[in-house]
């Protein structure tokens, strides 16, 4: 249960927060996650809990997929499409922008850094 004086929510829906922070990301900018996050698995997704905020995200299976990959080594939006093309049936050209969508939302929500 969260503490309602505490930590707000905020949802990742398929490809990207729910209230949408910005339209797209660079293409070829490298990120990584943030430290003192505290991640849990759930039925179809990922709960993250900023430390630093206490504030809780939740990431359905799809954007669950774009943080474990992140957690591999640092990457772009078309490495990481290039990864999700081989695990889901979709193409690159319409992933991508959804990618794109997410790490921006990310980076806007302080998750993911930019690699310098």
């Amino acid at each position: 249960m969260v503490d309602a004086a505490q930590p707000s929510t905020c949802a990742i829906p398929a490809f990207g927060i729910q209230h949408k922070l910005m339209n797209s990301g660079d293409s070829s900018a490298m990120y990584r996650r943030c430290e003192d996050l505290v991640v849990c698995d759930l039925d179809g997704g990922s709960a993250l809990l900023d430390l630093n905020t206490s504030t809780y995200f939740k990431l359905n299976s799809t954007a669950s997929f774009i943080w474990e990959k992140l957690g591999d080594r640092p990457m772009d939006a078309d490495m990481i499409a290039e990864e999700m093309i081989q695990v889901y049936d979709v193409d690159k050209a319409v992933c991508l922008p959804d990618i794109q969508n997410v790490l921006k939302d990310l980076a806007m929500a302080k998750l993911i850094t930019d690699q310098p």
